[in-house]
């Protein structure tokens, strides 16, 4: 189905970064950006001064591309979530310091075309083969099309390795920790050694970019303060002991940085590595620390449990419902950057389809199968395309990430034949 006009994102093209505005402002900002973040690099000198190139990247924080701006002394023309270019004011500032937005719903032939103008006037492009922001800390799956690009390109490829980012301020926390920060750089392939096999470049890359901060090589942190489990349930939206969707809340004051659940009333307490341990009556940690990945992989391992419902959305007889969302409001967009209320209502997810509903009838109801460039951005925004169109779903005060992993799974288990047996996510009955 070819895509309507209407559509067609008119972005800019990559526009030059101008040298001298590039050099006195992170001539300013270098020394701050670096002291306050307590930045240190290690082999940066692997990356030219210049000549074409392209450098990659773990993605854990918006943060990320000022890092590497601040210490590396050369402009790095770095491919930006489309997001970031809906305010014009914070555009225009990006797109000064070499940033291009890559589109959600459309293709993405223009961020293809200001890779290739960049590298051919000699430029660095930088990239996140993940693509997005890891939730848990782990590294994320890799965009496939990444390898292909780098064949073509037939470039150098460096990488820079952020060690303590996702510490220092993970995607799901209010506040910043301070935590060291470490650039390792080193160089992939020169441009004449890049593997003809995909999988081989994608298998390279993550091992390059792998983080460390959950093991023995992590940076090292003495960080005390208060607030370390603030908002974490959007990561851990179920509790890790009975599985109560939602269960976990805060306890006051959140200075105690414990979480307590609900229905069991088990507490944890949080620590500024990002782990976890269960406290007995007197507040005490016991049984040892446990990471949070670990965590989340036991929630995202939970199964399913059908949800009773009496709102009318013309079910089949053997399909069940999943997930129910709060009253949201649902977006539409139709022409970049132009988003529009689309309904006001709640947000189903049944074992098949993702339904919205509103007093005025079913706005919404698209197979999950057909939802495409799935995501969920700042301020806890879950964004999908549907026949062409890009939907917004706002989830304030409920966890957006449990949508997109319910969503994934229910996918996953469609494709892979078993739609009879709810796939290992998790949504409890009472939801």
């Amino acid at each position: 189905m070819s895509e309507p006009s209407e559509l067609m994102l008119q972005f800019r093209k990559v526009r030059p970064v101008n040298r001298l505005f590039y050099r006195f402002m992170l001539g300013i900002l270098r020394q701050p950006i670096l002291r306050y973040f307590r930045i240190t690099t290690v082999n940066k000198s692997v990356v030219s001064p210049s000549g074409a190139g392209i450098i990659v990247s773990n993605h854990a924080t918006l943060f990320d591309p000022i890092w590497v701006y601040a210490m590396l002394r050369r402009p790095v023309y770095f491919a930006a979530t489309e997001e970031l270019f809906r305010k014009r004011f914070l555009g225009r500032l990006i797109s000064w310091f070499g940033a291009f937005p890559k589109r959600k719903a459309a293709s993405d032939i223009t961020a293809l075309r200001s890779i290739f103008s960049v590298i051919e006037k000699g430029g660095l492009v930088g990239l996140f083969p993940e693509g997005v922001r890891t939730w848990d800390g782990t590294t994320q799956p890799l965009f496939t099309g990444i390898a292909k690009l780098i064949r073509k390109m037939a470039v150098p490829v460096y990488v820079c390795r952020l060690e303590g980012a996702y510490l220092a301020y993970p995607r799901w926390a209010r506040h910043w920790r301070r935590v060291p920060l470490r650039g390792v750089f080193s160089r992939l392939y020169d441009g004449r050694d890049i593997p003809g096999d995909d999988d081989k470049i994608l298998s390279d890359l993550s091992a390059a970019i792998r983080s460390t901060d959950f093991d023995g090589a992590g940076p090292s942190t003495s960080v005390r303060r208060g607030g370390l489990a603030v908002n974490i349930t959007r990561v851990l939206y179920r509790c890790p002991s009975c599985g109560t969707m939602e269960g976990l809340k805060l306890v006051r004051p959140f200075s105690t940085n414990r979480i307590e659940c609900s229905s069991c009333f088990s507490q944890w307490v949080v620590d500024a590595r990002c782990r976890l341990s269960v406290v007995d009556e007197h507040g005490a940690a016991e049984g040892g620390w446990v990471t949070l990945p670990a965590h989340y992989a036991r929630i995202t391992s939970m199964p399913f449990t059908p949800i009773r419902t009496q709102v009318r959305l013309g079910l089949d007889q053997d399909e069940h419902v999943l997930l129910i969302s709060r009253p949201r409001f649902l977006f539409i967009q139709e022409k970049f950057p132009n988003l529009r209320v689309f309904a006001f209502g709640r947000a189903f997810l049944t074992d098949r389809r993702l339904v919205f509903r509103s007093r005025l009838g079913i706005p919404l109801s698209a197979p999950v199968t057909a939802l495409g460039a799935l995501s969920v951005d700042p301020g806890d925004k879950m964004h999908f395309t549907y026949n062409g169109k890009l939907y917004r779903v706002p989830f304030r005060n409920e966890s957006a990430l449990k949508w997109f992993d319910a969503i994934h799974r229910v996918a996953q288990a469609i494709r892979e034949g078993s739609r009879g047996a709810a796939p290992a996510a998790a949504v409890p009955s009472g939801r």
